[in-house]
């Protein structure tokens, strides 16, 4: 047996065989990871990685759960676009108010490094969202 492949579970529960047969197939293309992570997650669950994929798959697709990737993960980069944007546009309005107050009493107000320490973080936000958007088009 090869060292680099994990252990086969010695004891395993197979699911219950539909007569005649299940006509589909699918094949799932993984990652040297991804089929361990299955692996693992199979012997814990006492099945065989293939009827425990299947038994993953069909849950997940019954539940309405989108994998990740899927359109469901792309609303939550969608919203955290919103609220970057929604943080820039008020930045704006404080350097604009800042200004005002600047050309009125020659100084800044006292809340303009809050301001800025805010701007900073939102743009550090922005900067992951789009980190991760990058890594799920790859």
């Amino acid at each position: 047996m090869d060292s680099d492949q994990p252990a086969r579970p010695s004891k395993v529960r197979h699911r219950a065989h539909r007569r005649p047969a299940r006509p589909h197939a699918v094949l799932l293309r993984l990652s040297d990871e991804e089929k361990a992570a299955i692996e693992v997650a199979a012997a814990a669950a006492q099945l065989t990685p293939t009827g425990y994929a299947a038994k993953a798959a069909v849950a997940a697709a019954s539940a309405g759960q989108a994998p990740a990737g899927a359109p469901g993960d792309l609303r939550d980069l969608q919203h955290e676009l919103f609220a970057a944007r929604r943080a820039v546009v008020m930045f704006g309005n404080n350097v604009n108010q800042a200004a005002a107050a600047f050309n009125t009493m020659g100084q800044l107000p006292d809340w303009v490094a809050e301001a800025v320490r805010m701007c900073a973080a939102a743009v550090a936000r922005l900067d992951e969202v789009i980190s991760l958007i990058d890594r799920r088009l790859r």
